[in-house]
């Protein structure tokens, strides 16, 4: 089993307590995960290793989690996302990644600023929730196949529906469980995992539910009211560094 150099090793160390925690405790922060991973990988690598460290993620929210889903919005945002994921393995096809990362940094910033609207946009939601609800739910699907960046789309939805923190953590858990196994052919038709990183993978990959453990012991500490602003500010992290990655290239 061949591993990768030392200070990469440490690296994806905490990337994999970092996966854990966020799986149990800001599930929105997934973009500034894959940004991260990015900053030391090929963009595309990056997408495979990311992947694979959420799936095992996703294990652990689903079992701490998945009493608490909104299983009847969970069923109305199938078709939309299944239709974003499609619209995402063409974009991927056909683009490279610095110039997605961008235009996904952008959207993200733009739904944070809409915060100070949400009363209007939950209004709005609320007289349109199937609108709301597929357009929501096709940007995830194409967020998450370019970039593993859906968390800002659903966080701000899930804002508007005003679900409380562990409804948001539930149905969050279910639905990145679904969109990321939804991704394997996509991303295995497409050459994005590598063989040669799946060592160093698995000597980190248990650090993911340390991680967890973390996680789930500050969504209990949080308050409603700070985890909301905590989720804002961290999605808008998430797509200003997504815009900092794509400026580093260029």
């Amino acid at each position: 089993m061949t591993l990768l150099n030392t200070n990469i090793l440490l690296f994806l160390a905490c990337i994999a307590l970092a996966t854990g925690f966020i799986k149990a405790g800001m599930p929105s922060l997934g973009a500034l995960l894959s940004a991260m991973v990015a900053l030391v990988f090929p963009p595309r690598d990056a997408l495979g290793i990311t992947l694979v460290f959420l799936l095992i993620g996703d294990t652990v929210a689903v079992w701490l989690y998945w009493r608490l889903a909104h299983w009847p919005e969970l069923k109305k945002m199938f078709v939309p996302v299944v239709i974003g994921i499609g619209a995402g393995a063409f974009v991927l096809n056909n683009l490279d990644n610095a110039r997605l990362g961008l235009v996904i940094g952008v959207m993200v910033l733009l739904l944070v600023m809409m915060e100070p609207i949400r009363p209007q946009l939950t209004k709005l939601a609320l007289a349109h929730p199937r609108s709301a609800r597929n357009t929501t739910g096709a940007l995830a699907g194409l967020a998450t196949t370019i970039g593993n960046a859906a968390g800002p789309f659903l966080s701000i939805y899930f804002l508007v529906l005003n679900l409380d923190k562990r409804a948001f953590i539930g149905t969050g858990s279910i639905f990145f469980m679904f969109v990321n196994l939804s991704k394997l052919p996509v991303f295995y038709s497409q050459d994005i995992f590598q063989a040669q990183y799946l060592g160093s993978i698995v000597l980190t990959a248990p650090l993911v539910y340390v991680g967890a453990l973390a996680g789930k012991q500050f969504l209990e500490w949080i308050s409603q009211l700070w985890f909301n602003r905590v989720v804002l500010f961290f999605t808008a992290l998430a797509g200003v560094w997504l815009i900092v990655s794509y400026l580093r290239t260029t």
